[in-house]
């Protein structure tokens, strides 16, 4: 299945890993930014199906925080990517209605199943 895919991570080598994986393993167009600022710029011009959005970006707004940018102004899901699972984290991240998360670390075989989930949700919910 072709899909458009965002990733905002502010790790290079993470980012990199996540954009290798996901253009090898299908027709998919994958563009990257790597703070808030960088993700809504790309957002001008590209409108993808789904944003994969790191929680901790930094400095200045968080992930979560853009997440409801964006689902206010472009109603794009989000999939939180997330080194911390402490509770008070992910009940802020739910308020952003994101429609998965998925928790680092992170390796190719974890990646390209939760991304299988991801294009079903996606498909359901007629994004796609």
């Amino acid at each position: 299945m072709k899909c458009s895919i965002l990733i905002v991570e502010d790790n290079f080598i993470i980012q990199m890993f996540l954009e290798e994986i996901l253009l090898g393993c299908g027709e998919h167009t994958v563009k990257t930014a790597n703070n808030a600022a960088k993700a809504l710029q790309v957002l001008e011009d590209f409108k993808p199906h789904v944003i994969l959005m790191d929680i901790g970006i930094g400095p200045g707004l968080d992930g979560i925080e853009v997440a409801e940018i964006i689902k206010e102004k472009y109603n794009i899901p989000i999939v939180f990517l997330t080194g911390n699972s402490d509770q008070a984290t992910i009940v802020r991240a739910h308020k952003a209605d994101p429609i998965h998360f998925i928790f680092k670390p992170i390796d190719e075989c974890k990646l390209l199943t939760e991304f299988a989930v991801i294009e079903e949700k996606l498909v359901e919910l007629s994004f796609m």
